[in-house]
């Protein structure tokens, strides 16, 4: 498999040596070898592969680009964007690169450019796989169809809670069930500010704290006023609940001035969570209530104890009633982790190899 990486920051650099570590392990149990045709991000320009199968993990790695301005061996610069690399690897190469891995910076408000980069490479019969919510809460109906039409897949585990498991638990693990409807605290950056105010900690230290740990943006309103969280819940309500909603839709009842009103007046044994919320709703014109809100939780509500750094969802099933996902703190490593789980699933989808063989 020859991916394209379109975005190359922490999680990119992650992937490379998690992608290196895992080669013995994913040639013994999937037969896969994967292999890098290019690299392009925004900031450092890019490179693309000198030889038809391209770089190996490890030599990736080991270049330690854009750190070191040298580029993996076997490598030649490239100038220009994701698609002028989609272009390049496919159209200028022996051997078509396979999969557009798309983990660039995107404005999950349109989408872009994420969602240019993806169209391309399905139109050129790339599968695609996406860490980036923008593009699945905007237009994933659109991709999945063109994708269906070209013979190839979409994937995006990692959108919603870093890698761990909530679409493919939905695809793969619960057959025959109905989801009808979510909870879930899946936005870090509210849930570690939301954490310290209620042990007594400044808001805007707690707020500087998370943005020195990476979980804070400098700006960090597109979570307090729970618009990061709308985008994933719009994911979830679109693809594992059917509906067909925009993350506009999605009321909005959260923002920092709340936050403190509302933890300063908690009651004791109570406490203050951005609970992201799902429901079928037939009075609903789209049949879906979808919801981000500060809630007042009892201490033995099971989102209740989802603390600093950590994330949870719950899903309300037919079959197995309530089940709780919990995340602990999340990781650009457990984002890689997310899209090499997909990559896998490409594999055996597109290789037909059946379940029982992959786990041998």
């Amino acid at each position: 498999m020859r991916v394209v990486i379109a975005g190359y920051g922490n999680v990119g650099r992650e992937l490379g040596i998690l992608l290196a570590e895992k080669v013995p392990d994913l040639r013994q149990r999937y037969g896969l070898e994967i292999m890098v045709a290019g690299v392009v991000t925004g900031r450092h320009g890019g490179w693309v592969a000198r030889s038809a199968t391209g770089i190996a993990p490890a030599a990736l790695v080991a270049a330690d680009w854009p750190s070191n301005q040298a580029l993996p061996e076997g490598a030649e610069p490239f100038s220009g964007d994701a698609l002028a690399l989609i272009q390049a690897t496919l159209l200028q190469s022996s051997v078509p690169a396979d999969v557009l891995i798309e983990i660039s910076p995107t404005n999950p408000r349109t989408g872009e450019p994420a969602l240019s980069y993806c169209r391309a490479a399905i139109a050129h019969g790339m599968h695609v796989v996406t860490a980036n919510k923008g593009p699945i809460a905007l237009a994933h109906r659109e991709l999945q169809s063109a994708a269906a039409a070209r013979g190839v897949k979409v994937r995006f585990e990692s959108t919603v809670m870093d890698g761990t498991p909530v679409i493919n638990l939905s695809e793969f693990t619960l057959p025959a069930t109905e989801i009808s409807g979510i909870r879930a605290i899946i936005n870090a950056t509210s849930n570690y500010i939301l954490s310290g105010l209620t042990l007594g900690q400044d808001f805007a230290e707690t707020v500087r704290r998370a943005q020195a740990i990476g979980i804070a943006e400098a700006d960090p309103s597109l979570d307090l006023d729970g618009w990061d969280a709308a985008v994933k819940v719009t994911i979830i309500a679109n693809v594992l609940m059917g509906a067909a909603i925009l993350p506009s839709e999605v009321v909005r009842e959260t923002d920092a001035e709340r936050m403190r009103a509302m933890v300063a007046a908690a009651p004791a044994g109570h406490v203050i969570k951005q609970v992201a919320s799902v429901v079928r709703d037939s009075s609903a014109a789209s049949g879906i209530r979808a919801r981000v809100a500060l809630e007042e939780l009892a201490i033995d509500d099971s989102l209740a104890s989802i603390g600093q750094g950590k994330a949870a969802i719950q899903f309300h099933t037919d079959t197995m009633g309530d089940l709780t996902v919990i995340e602990g703190p999340g990781s650009p490593r457990q984002t890689a982790f997310g899209i090499l789980a997909d990559l896998i699933t490409i594999h055996r989808q597109s290789t037909g190899m059946p379940e029982k063989e992959a786990q041998a």
